[in-house]
């Protein structure tokens, strides 16, 4: 990490304790800062449900909760199922399945900087749900800064997640809701 990072980090750190219930991360190299729609509420929600009705107990279910990877920006996806043991701090190591749902129209934060990042460290699955769209994006089998992997969903379909361990978390998307831009 060098002085930008730094700084940003700090800068991210500070911002995020001053303004309670903004998403504050750093994609690239920009501190980004939004408020999360009730889409994205509703889909997190409904994401950790159906993780938790195949399986999965609350404590390997995270949202909004920091990720730490070295050398690279830390990440608050929206949704991570992690490993069974992992303890805090969390870092990359820990995450089985990222899950982020896309906060503006044609967004590259989600579909290009986080997914190569997580794509990167081995993250061995990331789920991409966009609300404009009305599909998800299913990426696993990380390799390099991309997945070689990349299955499409579109709402109404059931994406099912295949974690490392056996486990698999079938989502269901027909009561996802669609945002309009």
């Amino acid at each position: 990490m060098g002085f930008t990072d730094d700084v940003l980090r700090d800068k991210a750190e500070r911002i995020a304790k001053e303004h309670e219930g903004f998403k504050v991360e750093i994609v690239g190299s920009r501190l980004v800062m939004g408020l999360r729609s009730n889409v994205q509420s509703w889909t997190i929600f409904d994401v950790q449900n159906a993780t938790q009705a195949a399986g999965i107990g609350e404590e390997r279910i995270l949202s909004d909760v920091l990720i730490e990877f070295p050398d690279a920006p830390d990440r608050v996806p929206d949704v991570t199922i992690l490993a069974e043991g992992s303890k805090e701090p969390y870092t990359y190591e820990d995450i089985r399945a990222a899950v982020e749902i896309v906060a503006t129209e044609d967004d590259t934060n989600d579909y290009e900087i986080k997914a190569h990042q997580y794509a990167r460290y081995d993250v061995p699955i990331c789920l991409i749900i966009d609300p404009f769209r009305g599909e998800c994006t299913l990426l696993t089998r990380p390799r390099g800064t991309d997945y070689a992997a990349r299955e499409s969903f579109k709402y109404g379909e059931t994406v099912t997640l295949h974690l490392e361990d056996g486990s698999t978390v079938p989502i269901p998307t027909d009561q996802f809701k669609r945002k309009e831009s």
